[in-house]
């Protein structure tokens, strides 16, 4: 049988992903519930290079003047990102199907180019 193993880095994210859920639900204690659990984490797209910022605008059709700075390409998108509605559920499981099968690394040719 040949095993795959999760990294440590999405394995603790999995986990942390099914413990908020299990706290939101949870009424065990008379705490008040946990305030954060819905709130998505925070990407910083000013990481992005110019280029990207300008293909996701470009991919997604959004309308702007013509010669934007980075400045206001990241608020633009940021607004459109923050839109996008995310079905948490299918999303880790499409993950874990993918890495599971090996779905992120490229196919590499081991015959060296002989069909």
């Amino acid at each position: 049988a040949r095993h795959l193993y999760i990294c440590d880095f999405h394995k603790n994210l999995i986990q942390s992903v099914r413990n908020r859920r299990k706290r939101k639900g949870s009424d065990d204690d008379g705490d008040s519930p946990v305030q954060d659990v819905d709130t998505p984490e925070v990407v910083d797209l000013y990481q992005l290079q110019v280029n990207t910022l300008r293909r996701y605008k470009r991919h997604f059709k959004l309308q702007t003047r013509p010669g934007l700075n980075k400045a206001q390409l990241v608020e633009i998108i940021g607004c459109h990102f923050r839109t996008i509605p995310v079905n948490e559920k299918d999303t880790l499981t499409y993950f874990i199907y993918s890495v599971k099968n090996d779905k992120n690394k490229p196919d590499l040719k081991l015959d060296s180019g002989v069909h």
